[in-house]
């Protein structure tokens, strides 16, 4: 009996082999039969399939499924995976490809185009994170449920969106009050704001109806944790932009860079060097691909903004909102844009303690005088902390997305970008490194009082306050005078 058993098991996992190259020739050729056979899930033979056996709950089918893997390879198969993922690969880069042409072309629009381009895709990414918990039938008995979510949405927009135009226009000298619907829309734009917020809050719980208050309150909640991070992760992106395109260009393209290498340092390195899992939320993620990609980052960070710094379009501060396309802009750089050697850098951050560190070093490594010759722009160490973060930290955006995904049984969260999935798929790590930009200028680069934020200030004081300030200010200047 046990040779019968023997004979019985060998002779299914020769027919299990003979299935697989069938398989893969039914696939080869693309005929309107073979296609059809392909999508109701059988082949017209007398082939078993693991969908009409169950074999996948059987221990042995591991074996077995290594003995066709083992054909698939002596017949050409592996050479049929590397195309497939050849394929994948090209059609990625294809449209990645697109994707970034065609954000240089609205950068060269000007910034409030790319302020247009991401209050869309705002919009874009909302829809699809709120349509993961959509139940259609449930939703047929709430008229304006829908409505009211994206409500919601508009009116935390607008409360981010306008508090930042309103504080880049109170800084902005050259700013007068000329339209006054929109000047009084933004000045109390506060006030505004709480007042749709109120209505909203009484319209939602007007909205309630019996037997479905577990449904709408847990979508209201999923729609209170989106916003969240579609708005207010993004409510400094306003700033970024209006304080130089520098910022926004930077903090996007390292995550654009960080996202391809972990792609193609996972697809060429992946598993060659540890076979340990990175992390199960993503099993594609290795740690080659992690780890490869941020050597990658922070070297195309150090390169690339030493690149944007030699352009007045990048570093130059605008006046004024316009629609003007690609308005020139012209300033002298401010000193972090112009190159300067690594020792005047050093200096210039800790001026009193690195003249006695600077001789401790020099003396223990002569080489430091040659070193501290050598030309950067102090923008460039803050993109090389930029891009550690867009390295170690915002694909933990990507994990909370693909933790979203898994939770809802999804793939990606949309299909209208051949080989990237949708807006979200390619936005989720850009939120977080937005709110990192802006934290990072916040402390280390923004000057809180300047001279236009003061002339702004007393111009919209009367004239016998402005003659005050004037008065004091040369009393506080004779006084420091005589000092």
């Amino acid at each position: 009996s046990g040779y019968h058993l023997g004979s019985r098991k060998g002779g299914w996992m020769r027919q299990r082999s003979h299935c697989a190259l069938r398989s893969i020739a039914m696939r080869r050729q693309t005929t309107p039969e073979n296609s059809m056979r392909h999508r109701r899930g059988r082949v017209e033979s007398d082939c078993a399939t693991e969908e009409d056996t169950d074999i996948a709950d059987d221990p042995r089918s591991e074996g077995e499924s290594k003995e066709a893997k083992v054909a698939l390879k002596t017949e050409g198969g592996d050479k049929l995976l590397s195309k497939a993922k050849m394929k994948k690969m090209t059609i990625r880069a294809v449209f990645g490809t697109a994707m970034m042409v065609t954000f240089s072309g609205i950068i060269y629009l000007g910034h409030v185009y790319l302020c247009i381009l991401v209050f869309a895709l705002q919009c874009f990414i909302f829809s699809e994170l709120v349509g993961v918990r959509k139940k259609q039938a449930a939703e047929r008995k709430l008229p304006l449920f829908r409505s009211i979510q994206w409500a919601w949405f508009f009116v935390a927009a607008f409360f981010t969106w306008s508090a930042s135009i309103c504080e880049f226009l109170e800084s902005n000298p050259k700013f007068t009050a000329s339209w006054s619907t929109a000047q009084l829309l933004l000045e109390k734009n506060m006030m505004v704001s709480f007042s749709l917020y109120t209505m909203l809050m009484i319209v939602s719980v007007l909205s309630l109806r019996k037997g479905l208050y577990k449904y709408q309150i847990t979508q209201y909640t999923w729609t209170m944790v989106t916003i969240c991070i579609v708005v207010f992760q993004t409510q400094a992106v306003f700033t970024l932009i209006y304080a130089g395109l520098f910022w926004f260009v930077l903090s996007s393209s390292l995550v654009i860079c960080n996202d391809i290498m972990a792609y193609y340092c996972g697809q060429l390195l992946g598993k060659k060097l540890t076979k340990r899992k990175f992390l199960e939320l993503s099993p594609n993620k290795t740690w080659e691909g992690f780890l490869g990609s941020a050597v990658c980052t922070c070297i195309f960070a150090f390169w690339f903004s030493k690149f944007l710094c030699g352009y007045n379009w990048m570093t130059c501060v605008p006046e004024e909102i316009t629609f003007a396309a690609h308005k020139v802009l012209e300033c002298t750089p401010a000193d972090m844009y112009r190159p300067r050697s690594i020792k005047d850098i050093a200096f210039s951050i800790s001026p009193r303690n690195m003249a006695d560190i600077w001789e401790i070093l020099v003396k223990l490594m002569p080489a430091m005088n040659t070193i501290g010759e050598f030309q950067i722009c102090l923008a460039q160490i803050h993109a090389i902390s930029l891009g550690a973060f867009a390295s170690f930290a915002a694909p933990f955006g990507g994990f909370l997305s693909s933790a979203i995904k898994r939770a809802y049984g999804i793939k990606d969260f949309n299909n209208i970008i051949p080989g990237h999935g949708g807006m979200m798929d390619r936005m989720d790590c850009q939120f977080v490194m937005f709110l990192c930009t802006y934290v990072h200028i916040r402390t280390f680069v923004y000057t809180p009082v300047t001279v236009d934020l003061v002339m702004a200030s007393a111009a919209r004081l009367s004239l016998a306050d402005q003659k005050e300030v004037l008065a004091r200010l040369q009393q506080r200047l004779e006084q420091q005078a005589l000092r």
